[in-house]
């Protein structure tokens, strides 16, 4: 029955990053627990082969137990109790065990790349509000629960703090113009590494609130405040109702051995990754894996950061995004680069077809947490490129689309980045040789 409690031994960590105890004949789930915890815990979801279940206390630590920095770790990063080498371990063999669950083969990454900086390394956050005691606060929601809330009073360690202090700024000023949570749907804020800057962008549900004429706090380069539908979930500008200063901010992406340096500027609603030192390595060992052609094509492309680092290996790239913002800062990224070998087109990946494909020598890919449209993977069979290189932000989606490609292709090399310490999140990269 939900709501009761057990103590139980949990093994191991399984997908998602949850760890798993067995009681009553039931699998347990539940986060913040390590392997060979004991824990106490609270059932809040049970049905007859499997139960999840909170965490109320840790009667058994593991020697690899760190102590949380933040009271809200289990909604943003819940392996901040978990020892980073462990952390690493864990996420290389769960990658690994996920790869064998989608191929029903064992494939060993070549490699998996730690990180050096374990908090404040995301380039992107984004915030929700709350009130308690009648005070607006910044908020996350509550990992499994959209309707609970926690408050974060000082922002969150993820990011760097010039972040937080913006972000915690700009909701002091919401506070004195009266604004309430139920006005306000979500705060994001885009940070760049090099130059340091950020932007923010403001989502409100309410038309009726003022937000005109917010000054910029420091270390803020550019505010844009916009109506979002609130029958919608999601934080999308339908209406500009105030902006000041810069709509976008530019990163500098340092280049390596097998990849260029590329200056890149992309605005508050476009896809761009969220740790710069794991993506300059990403960036650089698929570099390793091109070689000197005629044609590279660049599905999903964004704004241009993985084809423009690697145009020096073809005469021509071809990058395919289907956001027209993206599509424009690809083409802006291209001309402040040189790269008179860049072209952006604006598109839907699945319908870009075999012709567009034809005579593409090396295939880049990176697409969202759903992998590639079943129609991209049966243009990109037919086009046949001699060599496709896949980078992913989801095991499980990557090796599905991987059990297509081993028909005709042979898996040249894998290996993983973590690209999101403190949480079971990792990219993923395959390297595919047409047989």
């Amino acid at each position: 029955m939900s709501g009761r409690e057990i103590t139980l031994e949990f093994r191991k960590i399984v997908g998602e990053g949850k760890a798993l105890g067995r009681a009553d004949g039931k699998v347990v789930f539940c986060y913040g627990v390590l392997p060979g915890e004991t824990a106490r815990v609270r059932v809040k979801r049970e049905k007859r082969n499997w139960a999840e279940a909170d965490l109320l206390e840790v009667v058994t630590p593991s020697p690899s137990r760190r102590e949380p920095r933040e009271d809200h770790y289990l909604s943003c990063s819940p392996w901040q109790v978990m020892d980073y080498a462990l952390q690493a371990e864990t996420k290389k063999a769960l990658i690994e065990d996920l790869f064998y669950q989608t191929l029903k083969e064992t494939i060993k990454l070549d490699f998996f790349r730690t990180a050096k900086a374990h908090y404040g390394y995301r380039t992107k956050i984004e915030y929700s509000f709350t009130e308690e005691d009648g005070r607006l606060e910044l908020a996350f929601h509550k990992r499994g629960s959209y309707g609970e809330k926690y408050a974060l009073r000082s922002g969150c360690a993820l990011i760097s703090d010039n972040t937080n202090a913006a972000a915690l700024a700009i909701t002091e000023e919401l506070r004195r113009r009266g604004a309430k949570a139920a006005d306000l749907k979500s705060l994001i804020i885009r940070e760049a590494k090099d130059p340091e800057g950020r932007i923010a962008a403001l989502f409100v549900k309410s038309r009726d609130l003022d937000v005109t004429g917010l000054a910029l706090p420091p270390g803020l380069n550019g505010f844009t405040a916009a109506w979002s539908n609130p029958l919608s979930p999601v934080s999308q500008a339908d209406e500009v109702i105030f902006s000041s200063g810069d709509d976008h901010i530019t990163e500098t992406l340092p280049g390596g051995e097998f990849s260029s340096r590329v200056k890149l500027s992309y605005g508050f609603d476009c896809f761009f990754q969220n740790n710069m030192e794991l993506f300059a390595q990403a960036l650089d060992e698929m570099g390793r894996h091109c070689f000197k052609c005629g044609k590279m094509v660049d599905l999903y492309s964004g704004v241009g950061a993985i084809g423009l680092s690697l145009r020096q290996y073809a005469d021509k790239v071809y990058a395919v995004e289907s956001s027209p913002a993206a599509v424009r800062y690809a083409a802006h990224n291209a001309l402040e680069n040189g790269a008179s070998n860049f072209e952006a087109a604006c598109g839907l990946s699945e319908k870009t077809g075999e012709e567009a494909l034809h005579g593409a020598e090396i295939l880049l890919v990176d697409p969202p947490r759903a992998g590639l449209h079943i129609k991209a993977v049966k243009s990109i069979l037919a086009a046949r490129p001699k060599r496709i290189i896949y980078l992913s932000c989801n095991p499980i989606t990557q090796g599905r689309d991987a059990a297509f490609f081993l028909e005709r292709y042979k898996l040249s090399a894998s290996g993983g980045f973590d690209f999101y310490p403190n949480t079971p999140h990792a990219e993923t990269m395959m390297v595919f040789d047409l047989r």
